[in-house]
C-alpha cells in the first residue's frame, strides 16, 4: 500500500463529508433565495451561467494565480499573507451572511422586509462573525481548528458557486480544471509553488499526518474538494438525488486512486483523477438508467 491506510481513509471521509455538506448547503440556500424572491419580489438568479463560468475561470482562478506567483517570485510574503487574510474574511462573510439568513428565514420564520430589531441584530452579526472567525483562524486556531474552518470554507465556496451555474457549465468547469490541474502539477509545476506559498498557514487545504510517521503526510487542496462538490451540487439541485450520489461516489473513487496507487512523497494533481472518474461514474449512472 502506497499510503498510510488510516489517514487515507480519514481524508476520504472528510472529502465525502465536504461534498455532502456542500450539496445540503446549496439545496437549503436555493430554497432560501426562492423565499427571499417571494418576500421582496426580486429575482436573485444569475442571467447567464456561461458568463459566470468564464468569470470563475478568469477572475477566480487565472488572475489570482498569476498575482500570487508574481508575489512569490519577488518574495513578497507579507503581501501574500494580507491577500490570504482578506480572501478568508470575504468568504467567511459570505458564509456568515447566508447562514444567518437561513436561521432567520427558516428557523425564526422572519421576513427580510421587516424593520424589526432581530433583523438588525442578524445584520450586525453578519459583519461581526467573519472578523471573529478570521482572528481565531490566524491567531488562535490550532491545526484541527484550522481544518474545521477550512472545511466550512470549501463547503461555502462550492455551494455558493453552484447556485449560479447549471449542469452543463459545471461539467465544462470540471473538464477544464482537470486538464489545468494536470498541466499545473506535471508540466508548468506552478501549483507546487502555490502549495508552498500557502503551506505556512494551512489556508490552501487539509493536511493529515500519521502520528507514528510524522514525515508521512497527505495534503488535499481546497479546489480538489470544492470543484467536485460543485458538480455533485448541480446534479442534486437540477437533476435528481441519485445522480448526485453517483457524482460523489465518482469523486471518492477518483481520490482513492491517487491515495492508494500514487507513489509516496510525490505530488499528484487530484482533479486529474477526480474529474474523469466523476464523468465515468455519472456515465455509468445514465447508462444504467436508460438501458
Amino acid at each position: 500500500m502506497k499510503t498510510n491506510v488510516k489517514i487515507a481513509l480519514l481524508l476520504l471521509v472528510i472529502f465525502a463529508i465536504v461534498l455532502i455538506a456542500s450539496s445540503f448547503f446549496a439545496g437549503v440556500n436555493l430554497k432560501l433565495f426562492s423565499v427571499i424572491s417571494l418576500q421582496t419580489g426580486v429575482n436573485y438568479s444569475i442571467s447567464s451561467p456561461f458568463y459566470y463560468l468564464v468569470y470563475i475561470i478568469i477572475a477566480g482562478l487565472l488572475v489570482p494565480t498569476a498575482i500570487i506567483l508574481l508575489l512569490v517570485k519577488y518574495k513578497k510574503l507579507k503581501i501574500i499573507n494580507i491577500i490570504i487574510i482578506f480572501l478568508f474574511l470575504i468568504i467567511m462573510y459570505a458564509f456568515s451572511d447566508i447562514l444567518l439568513l437561513d436561521i432567520y428565514v427558516f428557523l425564526l420564520h422572519g421576513n427580510v422586509n421587516s424593520n424589526g430589531g432581530l433583523l438588525g441584530v442578524f445584520s450586525l452579526l453578519a459583519y461581526v462573525l467573519p472578523v471573529i472567525f478570521t482572528v481565531y483562524y490566524f491567531k488562535y486556531a490550532g491545526k484541527y481548528g484550522k481544518d474545521v474552518l477550512n472545511i466550512i470554507l470549501f463547503v461555502s465556496i462550492s455551494a455558493i458557486i453552484s447556485l449560479d451555474l447549471n449542469i452543463i457549465t459545471a461539467l465544462i468547469l470540471i473538464a477544464i480544471i482537470s486538464v489545468y490541474d494536470y498541466i499545473s502539477v506535471f508540466i508548468t509545476k506552478h501549483m507546487l509553488t502555490l502549495a508552498k506559498a500557502f503551506s505556512n498557514n494551512s489556508f490552501g487545504g487539509i493536511v493529515l499526518m500519521a502520528r507514528k510517521a510524522k514525515k508521512q503526510e497527505i495534503f488535499l487542496g481546497g479546489g480538489d474538494m470544492a470543484f467536485p462538490a460543485i458538480l455533485a451540487d448541480e446534479f442534486f439541485l437540477h437533476y435528481n438525488f441519485l445522480s448526485g450520489v453517483f457524482a460523489i461516489i465518482g469523486a471518492v473513487i477518483g481520490l482513492s486512486v491517487i491515495l492508494f496507487l500514487g507513489k509516496k512523497g510525490k505530488a499528484y494533481p487530484a482533479m486529474a483523477a477526480i474529474g474523469p472518474m466523476q464523468f465515468a461514474i455519472l456515465g455509468l449512472y445514465f447508462l444504467i438508467r436508460f438501458i
